[in-house]
């Protein structure tokens, strides 16, 4: 049974063999933009990010963030879209092991991730995807959050979508 629950620094180790795991298997590398060392420090940092994942049996299969005010990446999609509050977060990192894939994992994270930011009084979440990476698209239309610009962050090509809550 798949159980989901905040990840926390102890399970660091766990998190970065999901992400080796699913990004070493990834037919479109572009698909995912991998973390700085910097980054992935910030998301065991509970002021920066909350964090969840799929468990199945204690083996951690999925993974989705939310990240909160002061990360870059947030100003700089804000400023892509016009987007003036100080109310905004982020969801993204999302990962889920290939043999998991198409459960609804991806969608029961942000459904707790939705909720997180609505308890905590957020007025928006952006979420930004690759254009050709349909499952993760329609998993984030899923939601009712709307593409509002293409673009490009660095190399990266990304639909961004904001969801107002």
């Amino acid at each position: 049974m798949i159980i989901y629950k905040k990840i926390s620094v102890d399970n660091r180790q766990e998190l970065i063999e999901l992400m080796e795991n699913v990004l070493n298997k990834l037919e479109r590398k572009e698909f995912f933009i991998p973390f700085t060392d910097d980054e992935l420090e910030e998301i065991f940092q509970e002021n920066k990010t909350i964090s969840y994942g799929a468990f199945d049996n204690e083996k951690l299969i999925g993974t989705a963030q939310l990240y909160l005010e002061g990360w870059d990446c947030i100003n700089e999609i804000k400023k892509e879209i016009n987007l003036v509050s100080d109310k905004v977060v982020e969801i993204g990192g999302y990962l889920v092991l290939e043999e998991y894939r198409n459960k609804g994992i991806m969608k029961e994270l942000e459904k707790i991730l939705i909720k997180e930011a609505k308890e905590n009084n957020y007025e928006y979440i952006i979420i930004t995807v690759h254009p050709d990476n349909l499952p993760s698209n329609k998993a984030v239309e899923s939601t009712g959050a709307k593409i509002v610009k293409t673009t490009k962050f660095g190399e990266y090509l990304r639909n961004i979508y904001l969801l107002k809550l």
